[in-house]
């Protein structure tokens, strides 16, 4: 004890006095429930100051946190869509090329062009008759 600084003589003594107390309530059922009901209401707060953020933030017309993980979400979907995509285009050209080697020229059938339809001129229109109507329109 001679060794140890007086703080740490005057904390073991303390701590010889309220540790047992403590261990006791710490491992109580009444301790058990407080601190559930705690986290409970912890939790609570947490989901509330959540949307009410969200709500703040969506009538400034700024994206909140769960909008900006949405779109995360659905580029992610899309570049492994893409990715997909590439691979099965590589894959098809592959087949492609092989098969351009190896096989004989095939003639192409091509369907007949389709001849556009003819368009009628426009019906001439006879000139408008003046009178005052279009003397007024004029000035």
């Amino acid at each position: 004890m001679a060794d140890n600084p007086s703080w740490r003589q005057g904390y073991d003594a303390l701590e010889r006095q309220v540790g047992p107390r403590l261990e006791g309530l710490v491992q109580s059922e009444s301790f058990a429930v407080a601190v559930g009901l705690m986290a409970r209401v912890q939790r609570s707060i947490d989901t509330e100051s959540g949307r009410m953020t969200r709500r703040v933030l969506h009538r400034l017309n700024l994206p909140a946190g769960t909008d900006v993980t949405r779109i995360l979400n659905e580029i992610g979907q899309l570049r492994r869509e893409v990715h997909d995509l590439t691979v099965e285009l590589d894959d098809t050209r592959a087949e492609l090329a092989a098969a351009r080697t190896t096989a004989e020229p095939v003639p192409v059938k091509r369907a007949p062009a389709k001849r556009a339809p003819a368009t009628r001129a426009p019906a001439k229109r006879a000139p408008a008759k003046r009178g005052a109507a279009g003397a007024r329109a004029r000035t």
